[in-house]
């Protein structure tokens, strides 16, 4: 196994208030070990801009995806998992805390962002509270310790990174294999956050010709810059259909290797004797607009290319699943309520999805629950409710009918007409359900602390790192 490289683990003790810590360790009932061996592992993979549709198991029969078609036909695969956001901080956010980004703060405008509130407590915490070692691995600006991200965690290794000089999947799946090396036979909660299908487009040597063929211009690595140089007419609207292509197939690319990461990550498990012990999610923060709707990349749109995800769960040898699929809408706020109830660990009331294990045993639920997105990162903000087959989509930035769509996503799973106006009854009464479930979510937020904005410009993090460098926290971890 390769040692970790360019590591920077920026640790600190949690800084949860006293009467918070005290009401999550009485709801997990801190102190009493879960249920299970001492090899338990919970291991929550998120795969940066994971489209659904880029997966064999989601029906690209041109994937190459083997690994994780694999860990589906094991686990469960959920067919209607939508992500809280379009974009990484709110989404990841929601995902830790279980909550909505309206609850946890963790939303802003390009590189002004609002870190996590220490008012809701993270998953780490909960795992730690209840004799769980935590451990988390992510890349990425906007999975930053200054933006909370590390908050529970006795081990943060993140690599900071934009588009550019980030940390491949291999070597995170190293690094993470090491830290697990160290902790044999105690109980892990483990984060791993991998970037690789995010922009830049870039696989390495031998991921890319199956996709591409001969065709290499313009040339890897593809920035954002050499995308949309490929645009064509007046308005510059979207590239030719053989460039975005051209420019899918590198994306694919990306992910065959990360399958290939994935696939290396399991077979050190197995090395290391774990994996019989092993409860794993793979899922993604949001998807990728390929000129789907108009637009490119993520964090302008709710529409499903990015809100709809990836949602696998495999359990343990000890848990037998009766259900390989489930078709029902479920929510990424559901994800961290499904691994506590696999674990055997009580809810925090804080945490206010629903427990995912009764789908997996082949009970599906009275009720299911409207699916709320919101935010994005460029542009004007939007909410998203998705309720009974429907999708309401509201531009807050425009006022009425010239601001709302809506789509029957059984007869137009592609969202490509819009229906309000033919049915006014229906988008009306969606959109007095979100409206009411808005207005309540801001009321409750008012509750809850806001941080102040932090500054995720490029020259800003090089002046954090080399601050975190001098105080000696690079390549360390917390005494």
């Amino acid at each position: 196994m390769l040692p970790p490289t360019q590591l920077t683990r920026a640790l600190r003790k949690s800084a949860v208030p006293c009467l918070l810590l005290s009401l999550l360790l009485s709801a997990c009932g801190a102190g009493e070990p879960a249920k299970g061996k001492d090899k338990d592992l919970v291991v929550l993979v998120i795969i940066d801009t994971l489209r659904r549709d880029a997966l064999g198991c989601y029906g690209n029969s041109e994937a190459r995806t083997p690994t994780i078609d694999g860990l589906a036909n094991e686990g469960t695969r959920f067919a209607q998992a939508i992500s809280s956001s379009g974009w990484t901080l709110p989404s990841v956010a929601s995902m830790l805390t279980g909550n909505w980004p309206t609850m946890h703060k963790a939303l802003g405008k390009n590189s002004r962002l609002t870190p996590i509130t220490k008012d809701l407590p993270m998953a780490s915490e909960v795992f730690a509270a209840n004799g769980y070692r935590s451990l988390g691995f992510a890349n990425a600006a906007f999975l930053s310790p200054l933006l909370g991200l590390d908050r529970g965690f006795e081990l943060f290794d993140h690599k900071h990174a934009y588009n550019w000089e980030i940390r491949r999947a291999d070597e995170t799946v190293d690094a993470a294999l090491l830290a697990l090396s160290e902790r044999e036979g105690q109980k892990v909660f483990l984060l791993l956050h991998l970037f690789d299908a995010h922009l830049d487009y870039d696989p390495p040597d031998g991921f890319i010709t199956p996709f591409v063929g001969t065709r290499n211009d313009p040339d890897i690595p593809i920035s954002m810059k050499e995308c949309m140089a490929l645009r064509q007419g007046e308005e510059l609207a979207k590239p030719k259909p053989a460039d975005i292509e051209y420019l899918r197939n590198a994306y694919q690319g990306e992910v065959a290797f990360v399958d290939s990461a994935i696939e290396r990550f399991v077979g050190g498990l197995k090395d290391l004797e774990r994996w019989d012990h092993t409860t794993m999610v793979i899922t993604a923060d949001h998807g990728e607009e390929f000129w789907d709707h108009g637009g490119f990349e993520h964090g302008h749109t709710l529409y499903d290319e990015l809100v709809r995800i990836p949602l696998i769960i495999r359990a343990p040898k000890s848990q037998t699943l009766t259900s390989h699929l489930v078709e029902r809408q479920v929510r990424t706020i559901d994800i961290m309520p499904t691994l506590f109830n696999m674990a055997g660990i009580k809810d925090s009331p804080s945490f206010i999805g629903e427990s995912l294990l009764p789908d997996m045993l082949g009970k599906t639920p009275k009720r299911i629950p409207p699916a709320f997105s919101q935010g994005t990162l460029y542009g004007a903000d939007k909410m998203s409710w998705r309720h009974n087959g429907y999708n309401l989509i509201v531009d807050r930035a425009r006022k009425g009918a010239a601001g709302t769509e809506l789509y029957d996503l059984e007869q137009d799973p592609l969202q490509m007409t819009d229906i309000s106006k033919e049915q006014q009854e229906l988008t009306d009464k969606l959109s007095t359900e979100l409206s009411r479930f808005a207005r309540d979510l801001k009321s409750r937020a008012e509750t809850i602390s806001t941080p102040e904005l932090e500054n995720m410009a490029p020259t800003r993090i090089k002046e954090y790192m080399k601050s975190i460098e001098a105080l000696g926290y690079s390549g360390r971890e917390q005494e």
